[in-house]
């Protein structure tokens, strides 16, 4: 079994001390340019980004919520709602923004605004995904999945028999989430888990488990797909994430985000580190830039036209592009 990541959401582990430690020192790769497009404070922090046409939602420590609608060149502060928890989890589909987070919070903006939603929990919230016909999940703490039918105005809570899982029955955290446009459900957590539902929550098949803990799950529509975790752990799925394969990163870091630019090349960003690939991830090249070395950026998004958009430490929200 791997080692346990304490209930804390990934980004805010990273800002509290760095408890993800990353192995080693970056290596010469690729040669980037990273473009800082927005600035916080010492004590600000972004977990997560999302993307949906023009349109970018970013979100972090309590408050920090910003929307683009020019494809992240400028972001807006949203200030109709506020938290005293972190946000830890976003998606955007169509004209629809979910946001989830510690103590369960959870926010869903429509055509009529803001507005706090009630998830039925106080488990803290890493990830919630949403498709076209209005299914969405969210995941977190403690085995936590939630299924919404109607797009986030309302959650059921799934129950699930975690002794398939391990011989000590622990509900380990779930700390990513996708579903498809068919409403296949995949989620990944610790143990390496992954787990997978073609039926609305109802029942699930478990596809993969390991000791890596997994942190962030990205499945394309094609059916490729990649989730990333702790020790430089890569998987690969080719048929929507009913079998995995791995991966050979060349590292030992703690990998925290993944994303695939328009340009067809994937980005992985982690603990002092960012490993780049120009096909299906089957070479990855550390990418050498700025303070990529000496701290962290979790969330990552493509960016229009090529490159990505990343989010981090302070507050920041970066464009990656190749030389």
């Amino acid at each position: 079994m791997g080692s346990r990541i304490g209930g804390i959401g990934i980004g805010l582990v990273a800002s509290l001390g760095g408890l993800l430690m990353a192995a080693g020192a970056a290596m010469a790769g690729a040669g980037p340019a990273l473009d800082t497009v927005r600035q916080g404070t010492t004590h600000e922090a972004i977990y997560c980004l999302s993307e949906n046409g023009n349109e970018r939602l970013a979100a972090g420590v309590p408050n920090l919520l910003f929307t683009s609608s020019d494809a992240g060149q400028t972001w807006q502060r949203v200030t109709e709602v506020n938290s005293t928890s972190a946000y830890l989890g976003c998606a955007l589909k169509n004209d629809v923004a979910l946001v989830v987070g510690q103590q369960g919070v959870m926010l869903r903006r429509d055509a009529k605004g803001w507005a706090k939603i009630d998830g039925g929990t106080d488990a803290r919230l890493f990830s919630v995904d949403a498709n076209d016909a209005g299914r969405a999940i969210a995941v977190g703490a403690f085995g936590t999945i939630l299924v919404s039918s109607d797009t986030g105005r309302s959650w059921k809570k799934i129950d699930f028999d975690w002794s398939r899982t391990n011989d000590q029955g622990f509900e380990p955290h779930l700390y990513s989430a996708s579903i498809a446009t068919d409403g296949t459900m995949t989620v990944v957590g610790e143990f390496e888990l992954i787990m997978r539902s073609k039926d609305g929550g109802a029942t699930w098949d478990v596809t993969h488990i390991g000791t890596a803990s997994l942190f962030d799950l990205k499945i394309e529509k094609s059916g490729t797909g990649y989730a990333v975790g702790q020790d430089g752990k890569v998987l690969r799925t080719r048929d929507g994430g009913a079998t995995w394969d791995t991966v050979d990163s060349g590292s030992k870091a703690n990998l925290l985000g993944i994303a695939r630019g328009e340009d067809g090349k994937t980005l992985i960003t982690g603990m002092r580190t960012m490993l780049v690939a120009t096909d299906e991830a089957t070479k990855l090249v550390p990418l050498v830039a700025g303070d990529v070395a000496t701290t962290w950026y979790q969330p990552a998004i493509a960016a229009k036209g090529s490159g990505w958009i990343v989010g981090g430490h302070t507050g920041r929200i970066v464009r990656v592009g190749q030389n």
